[in-house]
């Protein structure tokens, strides 16, 4: 099943949550009409000798791993009619990135996946971003199931990308989230905004206080909010469901719900809907799924896909992109790095840095069990993400005036590093310990096992909200026609660029819509696809 939403002229398809069995490209085994009607373009039985289309993708991190696996998906005899591109040619992926999968900002992600603003408010098609991220959540995981059971032999060891540490049962875990409220105000502001946001299509529950100890035994809720005379018994989200001003089902009215929100405040909005992700292991899992795509026969043959650790400085000086018929450019921070982007001026986002630590009992003898097996994770500053019973993900940090340079300096930062870069992770260490212990106090009978780094970009804020951006980088003298392009003669003409950057706090929301966007404009040359909202397009000569 899919919902549907137009946005500037473009259909977005993203599928919801799946309860039937998963195969490899997250979609249930029993097709569905849409995926029957897609098999009317099955692939023609002469791509094999035909030139094979040739993308690369700079960035490994959500927005490029996200683009490389719908690249595939679009090209797939099993593809939805409407993710479909119709090409009989086959496709060779190379993805590049000089850190690995999940190497730079991703990798220190706190995963959790949902569609709230930290004030409890439905963030700019929030709901749709979930639901698209989701589709790609269940592609990892069958995809690692499949390889992990034998039931798809096993992919060819690629020597330049890291081996994936398992810290949980699996790379998502479905126990929801809670948003604390720490002051008066906010738990006004969350009892305020958590009805609204029911009624957008959010799962979100406001609690009272005795609630939450239920949910999390052993949180610490502030006596200012504990005693607020206006938190009620906990809001239930109604039956009744208002549109237009018209009740849809029996029972309620605009009037009476209104005058509920008015004057009820929460201690926590528990959201059910919230997916913990270990962010490292979810996007290792979807390349495998891009991987196994590329290699299965429902997509025309000769079609590949491949992952390279390098560095770029150049995209029309360097010799690996030269016969590359498409190139996208999604590494996060580190994209003024490269010399069109930066000759182009500066891109219209903010880099942001910022610490999280891993948590581990640190007495094995004890047998601390910090986090229970149905305890939700906790949003907020800190946010606290379970990646498994044992091990917690703390974060983040807020560091500001970082540069480029500290955006490629991501990553893990080992015990017995010395400088600048140790010291600054201690303190980030220690100061999220402290903020962590302060919720929820057991947390204090806790070590720091592992510490990351890593660099954002965060765009400008518009009228919609902080919005990701998108777009082709132009060249001069205009772009080679689509239709001179899909002949093999055009192999010496100019490739198409496109950008998408700018992911900052939502990338994991929206990474799923963009990397759609992105791959079918790559697959098609057609730019008006991407919606005005999203649109960045920057401009550089010479290539």
């Amino acid at each position: 099943m899919f919902h549907t939403c137009v946005s500037s002229g473009y259909l977005w398809e993203v599928s919801r949550c799946y309860a039937g069995r998963l195969n490899a490209r997250g979609k249930e085994t029993v097709r569905c009409p849409s995926a029957s009607a897609a098999s009317n373009h099955s692939v023609s039985a002469s791509s094999s000798h035909q030139e094979p289309f040739k993308i690369a993708i700079i960035g490994a991190g959500f927005a490029g791993v996200a683009a490389a696996w719908h690249v595939m998906n679009a090209i797939s005899d099993d593809a939805d009619a409407d993710s479909r591109v119709i090409n009989s040619r086959p496709v060779q992926l190379r993805l590049y990135d000089e850190k690995g999968i999940a190497g730079g900002a991703s990798g220190v992600a706190a995963g959790l996946l949902h569609p709230y603003t930290p004030r409890g408010k439905i963030i700019w098609r929030g709901t749709e971003g979930v639901a698209a991220t989701i589709r790609l959540v269940n592609a990892a995981e069958a995809a690692e199931i499949a390889l992990d059971s034998g039931e798809q032999a096993p992919l060819p060891r690629e020597a330049t990308r890291p081996e994936v540490r398992r810290r949980g049962k699996s790379l998502a875990r479905r126990k929801g989230a809670v948003r604390l409220a720490r002051t008066l105000k906010q738990a006004r502001v969350l009892g305020a905004f958590g009805p609204v946001s029911a009624e957008m299509g959010g799962q979100g529950v406001c609690l009272n206080a005795e609630a939450t100890r239920e949910l999390l035994p052993g949180i610490s809720v502030p006596a200012e909010v504990e005693y607020d005379k206006n938190i009620r018994c906990d809001y239930v989200r109604p039956r009744t469901r208002v549109s237009r001003g018209k009740t849809n089902h029996s029972g309620g009215r605009r009037e009476a719900m209104m005058g509920e929100r008015q004057i009820s405040s929460a201690a926590a909005l528990y959201i059910p809907e919230c997916i913990v992700l270990d962010t490292i292991r979810y996007l290792s899992a979807l390349w495998d799924a891009t991987r196994l795509l590329a290699r299965s026969s429902s997509v025309p043959k000769g079609t590949a896909a491949y992952f390279r650790k390098r560095t770029f400085i150049s995209l029309r000086n360097d010799e690996d992109l030269q016969d590359c018929d498409a190139i996208i450019v999604a590494c996060g921070a580190a994209a003024g790095s490269i010399s069109e982007l930066s000759e182009a001026g500066e891109l219209p986002y903010q880099l942001q840095g910022g610490h999280v630590v891993e948590l581990v009992p640190s007495d094995e003898a004890s047998g601390l069990k910090a986090w229970g097996d149905d305890m939700p994770g906790i949003l907020g500053s800190p946010y606290i993400a379970p990646l498994g019973p044992e091990r917690l993900l703390v974060g983040t940090t807020k560091e500001y005036n970082v540069s480029i340079a500290d955006a490629r300096s991501a990553g893990a930062v080992s015990a017995a590093e010395k400088g600048q870069r140790a010291q600054a992770a201690l303190h980030a260490a220690t100061k999220l310990m402290d903020a962590s212990a302060a919720i929820f106090p057991p947390l204090s009978s806790m070590r720091v096992d592992i510490t990351r780094y890593g660099v954002r970009a965060n765009p400008p804020r518009r009228r919609e909200g902080s919005l990701p951006l998108i777009g082709r980088i132009k060249e001069r003298g205009g772009q080679v026609s689509p239709r001179t392009r899909n002949r093999p003669s055009a192999r010496n003409c100019s490739p198409t660029y496109w950008f998408v950057g700018g992911l900052g706090a939502r990338g994991l929301v929206y990474h799923g819509i963009l990397g759609e966007l992105v791959a079918r404009a790559a697959l098609t040359n057609e730019p008006d696809i991407i919606p005005d909202e999203l649109r960045f397009d920057p401009e550089y000569g010479g290539v």
